[in-house]
């Protein structure tokens, strides 16, 4: 019985979504910007690669200058976070973002990350991204009477490629590898690394 619960926990054991899909800056106070994106992740693995077509839409609203908050919905689930500028550069300077937050995949997955998000400022307000970032996740439904526990490290690298003042565009590749699971259990990115290719639509209102 126990071995029949692990087939089943490692077929369903998934990933969060692990893109950043916007600047390493915050919108500003009381702005608001909508965000979408058709997706792939790839898990290449066992002599076999598995492609599946994914997607998100979500918001930023500004708080304060350097405070907005996010809510975005995937294919799998949703989540939250807080993004907090710790530096802003100018031209060809670096912004530095912190954005913690949380995110629930059905049926029963809850992780916490924490991305700090450096973007290179360029000409014409495009950014280049880079969000190095460590993620908790936690399976309720095991069947052994408590959450079995996850670590991830993961890397997203994107170019926010502005258009007009109000939509950019921003083409994402983002990376994630599981550092630890507990004895006798794994995911999907076990031994492998995933891999989400995405194209953001940022729209600034």
């Amino acid at each position: 019985m126990r071995r029949l619960a692990l087939l089943l926990l490692l077929a369903t054991t998934g990933c969060y979504s692990f893109t950043t899909l916007g600047r390493a800056r915050t919108i500003g106070k009381g702005k608001l910007e909508a965000f979408a994106a058709p997706e792939a992740i790839i898990v290449p693995g066992g002599g076999k690669v598995m492609v599946r077509p994914v997607g998100e839409i979500g918001a930023r609203y500004g708080i304060t200058e350097s405070l907005d908050i996010e809510a975005r919905m995937t294919t799998f689930g949703g989540g939250a976070a807080a993004h907090v500028q710790l530096r802003r550069g100018g031209l060809y300077g670096i912004d530095l973002m912190l954005a913690p937050g949380f995110q629930f995949t059905s049926p029963d997955k809850l992780a916490f990350d924490v991305p700090f998000v450096f973007g290179l400022n360029l000409p014409h307000e495009h950014q280049l991204v880079l969000a190095p970032r460590a993620a908790w996740q936690m399976r309720f439904a095991t069947g052994f009477g408590r959450p079995i526990h996850f670590l991830f490290a993961g890397l997203s690298i994107g170019y926010v490629f502005r258009i007009t003042k109000a939509l950019a565009l921003v083409p994402e590749f983002a990376f994630l590898k599981q550092t630890y699971a507990e004895p006798g259990f794994e995911t999907s990115v076990a031994g492998t690394i995933g891999v989400t290719g995405a194209l953001g639509i940022l729209v600034d209102f």
